[in-house]
């Protein structure tokens, strides 16, 4: 290894506050050998460098120096406030750089079958009316969009820790297929599921920019028909009409009972009633202004707000890359430490875990060569006789003293 590349892990070390010795410990890499590798005696191996990079904030090109991953990204975003995406930036890159060093070790993917000038509005509502038909949808609500997107799409979901104007990024990797989507954890359970469909429509429309373009903040007319998805997604106006039917007057109280069914905002609510002429303009302009736990106290479930606000402020691993690197683990070829920080717990919790399921690494035989395959070796004792032989006399200077 390079004495750069340690350089640039002591440098990372001293960033995220660590001595050597609790970078040893977090990292599950001895500290004698981290101490090489810093100093440049040692190269690293890829599976320290991955578990370097992940207890300390940084990313594999961080460390190596080597941005094949990081230049070759493309993302599409959704912010508030101008932010430049940091903490999910950070984040899906550690995913894809550990989805590509996956590939290299061979570790293979789990694989499941998906795919991929008419107005923001008309393009959002046919995209999501094919979504639902082509998965099997029909016109219910939907449960957990985490686990729905990854079993329909492929796709892989994380719930992370974000900067507060950081709603959800998605992040591609063009050369390995690898796409991942990163929404944050928060007590908005409501912002969330939206920010969740959001970025489905973005990878359905394949809405990508290179990962450092443009401000995340923009309304661009992508990100306008990537909320017209999300919104027919989530309310599709044949499901309101199921479950509302022919009613003529629609209280705040309706409005609730769809607040609480299909798990929006007030404000996607007041849209779908709109747009299914239930409500004038000013009635969806009141309406759009109310809160959905104001609602939901007002009307009786509170109790569930307040368990769908737990949920959704709970950190969640990407679930196929969680189970490839359990996979590398058991080949070797990651060590436990890259898993516990995938999942944001520590390394103990993850052994004890893995201990439970019975997931253990494989026990690699160490193969000895029989003793009839050795190759005969053929030593000249010669020398040695005349040196011994010489021994046994007087040396000349001390004969010719007497």
């Amino acid at each position: 290894m390079e004495p750069q590349v340690g350089a640039l892990i002591e440098r990372a070390r001293i960033v995220a506050g660590f001595s050597q010795r609790a970078l040893a410990d977090a990292t599950g890499i001895s500290q004698s050998t981290l101490s090489r590798i810093i100093s440049g005696d040692r190269a690293a191996k890829m599976p320290e460098v991955v578990a370097i990079a992940w207890a300390t904030g940084h990313t594999v090109a961080q460390l190596t120096g080597v941005g094949a991953v990081a230049d070759r990204a493309q993302c599409v975003a959704r912010a508030t406030r101008d932010s430049g995406m940091e903490h999910m930036r950070e984040a899906l890159l550690h995913f894809l750089e550990l989805n590509d060093y996956l590939d290299d070790q061979a570790v293979p993917a789990i694989v499941r079958d998906g795919r991929g000038a008419l107005s923001a509005e008309t393009e959002g509502r046919a995209a999501a009316e094919r979504f639902r038909q082509e998965h099997h949808l029909g016109t219910q609500p939907l449960g957990d969009l985490v686990a729905l997107i990854e079993q329909t799409t492929g796709i892989d979901v994380a719930v992370l820790d974000a900067g507060p104007d950081e709603h959800g990024l998605t992040m591609r990797d063009p050369t390995r297929g690898a796409v991942f989507i990163g929404v944050a954890r928060t007590q908005n359970p409501m912002r969330q599921r939206s920010t969740l469909a959001h970025e489905l429509g973005h990878v359905l429309f394949q809405d990508w920019r290179d990962s450092t373009a443009g401000n995340w903040s923009e309304r661009t007319p992508a990100e306008v028909r990537a909320d017209d998805f999300a919104r027919h997604l989530l309310v599709p106006i044949d499901g309101l009409r199921e479950f509302l039917g022919a009613r003529e007057t629609i209280t705040r109280s309706d409005l609730s009972a769809i607040v609480q069914r299909f798990l929006v905002s007030p404000a996607i609510a007041a849209i779908a009633l709109h747009q299914a002429e239930y409500i004038d303009t000013a009635t969806k302009q009141e309406w759009m202004a109310l809160s959905a736990p104001h609602l939901a106290i007002r009307f009786g479930w509170g109790d569930q707000y307040r368990a769908l606000q737990v949920e959704s402020d709970q950190r969640r691993a990407p679930q196929r890359l969680l189970a490839r690197a359990i996979r590398g683990y058991v080949e070797g070829v990651l060590p436990v430490q890259a898993i516990a920080t995938l999942r944001g717990v520590e390394s103990a919790v993850v052994e004890a875990d893995l201990g439970e399921a019975g997931v253990v690494p494989v026990e690699r035989p160490v193969v000895w060569a029989d003793p009839a395959e050795l190759p005969d070796v053929h030593v000249d004792l010669e020398a040695l006789d005349e040196a011994l032989d010489a021994l046994d006399g007087d040396p000349p200077d001390v004969r010719d003293a007497g």
